[in-house]
């Protein structure tokens, strides 16, 4: 009786074990194939804007990409061709030493109507060229001539999946 229930309890382990989740390292979101391509396309996303770089990204942006900012207010409506003049401009590639802290804390993905919302925690710190010079010098701190910006929030980011994968339509 004993080794029936030993055999029993060995048995019932190895299928508890062999029908366990695989979930992405660090998060509670289930490993698939398109939750491994949707954070891969995130992965390029944070590596393009750390680096002020976004050809990493760009392909990844959806030509269908459109983000009202949270507002009614059509004037901050931005499309795909704004969303590339913003990541092009001046004043993007003015920041200096960027450094982007990001936590997932979600991912649904609705396969029967393609797309995905990741929500996100983030912290983007930079530094940017001060627009007040220092009135004196001081022997204890030499200004570089920058000032320090934290940013810090939630985001939710949607994708579509398209013929040639998952891209970003909302939330960059």
């Amino acid at each position: 009786m004993k080794k029936i229930v030993l055999v029993l309890a060995v048995m019932s382990l190895l299928f508890t074990v062999s029908c366990s989740k695989k979930y992405i390292k660090g998060t509670n979101i289930v490993e698939n194939e398109d939750s491994k391509a949707i954070f891969t396309v995130f992965g390029h996303y944070v590596k393009g804007f750390k680096e002020q770089n976004p050809e990493v990204f760009s392909k990844y942006i959806s030509e269908t990409y459109y983000d009202s900012n949270g507002t009614d207010d059509p004037s901050d409506d931005v499309d795909h061709d704004k969303i590339m003049e913003i990541l092009n401009s001046d004043q993007f590639k003015a920041l200096k030493k960027v450094d982007i802290v990001y936590i997932v804390k979600d991912l649904k993905v609705d396969k029967a109507l393609k797309t995905a919302k990741m929500v996100y925690y983030f912290e983007v710190r930079f530094k940017r060229e001060s627009r007040i010079k220092p009135e004196e010098e001081s022997a204890f701190v030499e200004s570089d001539g920058m000032t320090n910006h934290k940013v810090s929030d939630n985001n939710m980011m949607k994708f579509v999946k398209e013929d040639d994968g998952w891209k970003i339509v909302s939330g960059i």
